[in-house]
């Protein structure tokens, strides 16, 4: 186990590298680039081929275009701490054969709590989301059970759900007929638990 968190640490440092010396590179480009910008403007004023209407124009667009180059960082903020949150009363073990863990690939928030406490990995391209294996289910979701493999830090949107009324999970919850999967989900090889 120590030796994939440090394959992990690893890997993702490396990744880090990457997107920083990909950001310097395309930082010098645009700085180059608003440097031709402004000189193709001033040039233009001087001739008055633009007036100070054109110049606030281009202002306004210079400062929408930085708002729109700032990821979005989205966080969950309903529930300050996770840990006072009420478990759902689901039985995930008498159906986990049937809807194979799919809430696992849901889109889920994380919040203040699970940032300080640095238990959980997010996902870097949108900030701050729980991560998500190649597969599409979250990173911590076991793929021989489909249970969570850090249920103990797990977000509060993960102990609070429950997927009895959600039709993306079940066309039917109390006769047990799943929705169909998502295209692009692999489905867990795993038996229906046996009674006794």
């Amino acid at each position: 186990m120590a030796d994939q968190d440090d394959d992990r640490l690893l890997e993702l440092a490396a990744g880090l590298r990457h997107l920083a010396e990909a950001n310097q590179r395309n930082e010098k480009m645009l700085a180059e680039f608003r440097i031709v910008i402004d000189t193709l403007l001033t040039v233009l004023a001087g001739r008055e081929q633009l007036n100070e209407g054109h110049l606030r124009l281009f202002e306004k667009l210079r400062e929408r275009a930085q708002l729109a180059s700032t990821p979005r960082i989205e966080l969950d903020e309903l529930e300050p701490d996770k840990y006072a949150v009420d478990n759902s009363e689901v039985d995930c073990a008498a159906r986990m054969h049937l809807c194979h863990g799919r809430c696992c690939s849901f889109n889920i928030k994380l919040s203040r709590l699970d940032l300080a406490e640095g238990k959980l990995e997010w996902n870097i391209d949108r900030p701050y989301y729980l991560a998500k294996s190649r597969e599409g289910y979250c990173v911590y979701q076991q793929r021989d059970s489909g249970f969570c493999g850090h249920y103990e830090f797990r977000p509060s949107t993960c102990r609070s759900y429950d997927c009895r009324e959600d039709r993306r999970v079940w066309i039917d919850f109390e006769k047990m007929i799943p929705a169909p999967m998502p295209d692009g989900l692999v489905t867990l090889r795993r038996k229906p638990p046996t009674s006794g």
